[in-house]
């Protein structure tokens, strides 16, 4: 009798020398698509710019910046804290280090504006009591 042990050994041989020149074909374009992957993600172009201004990513944005004086620029509302514009991004909030020419003019406007005064407070209920005369009691006229 015959055994196919040897003929059966040279098959996997084969079999695993195939897919070892099948891993060095692909090791290539597996190399090559994570450089094209890797690049595209930590492409950057230097210090972000809105429209050709300069701007900086800022740490912090101000509580309550509806409050603040905004302006629509560029599709978005541009909002003026303390001097400086706030602006939202797909990437989160800039602050312009440069200022626009249009948001420049809107800042000399809102600066320039007298102080908004706030409305007297409303009081509800009933209406307060009216101080009266001063009234002496219990005097007696006697004549002399």
């Amino acid at each position: 009798m015959r055994s196919n042990v040897g003929a059966q050994d040279g098959r996997r041989k084969r079999r695993t020398e195939r897919g070892r020149r099948g891993a060095w074909i692909l090791l290539p374009v597996f190399v090559f698509s994570m450089l094209v992957v890797g690049c595209t993600a930590t492409l950057s172009a230097g210090r972000p710019n809105v429209g050709g201004y300069d701007v900086a990513y800022a740490d912090a944005v101000p509580v309550a910046i509806d409050d603040y004086p905004a302006v629509e620029y560029r599709g978005r509302i541009a909002y003026l804290v303390e001097g400086r514009w706030y602006w939202p991004t797909d990437d989160g909030w800039v602050v312009f280090l440069e200022e626009p020419p249009e948001l420049g003019t809107y800042r000399t406007r809102v600066q320039t504006a007298p102080r908004a005064v706030p409305p007297p407070a409303v009081e509800y209920g009933y209406p307060g009591v009216r101080p009266t005369k001063p009234q002496e009691l219990h005097r007696e006229y006697r004549p002399r």
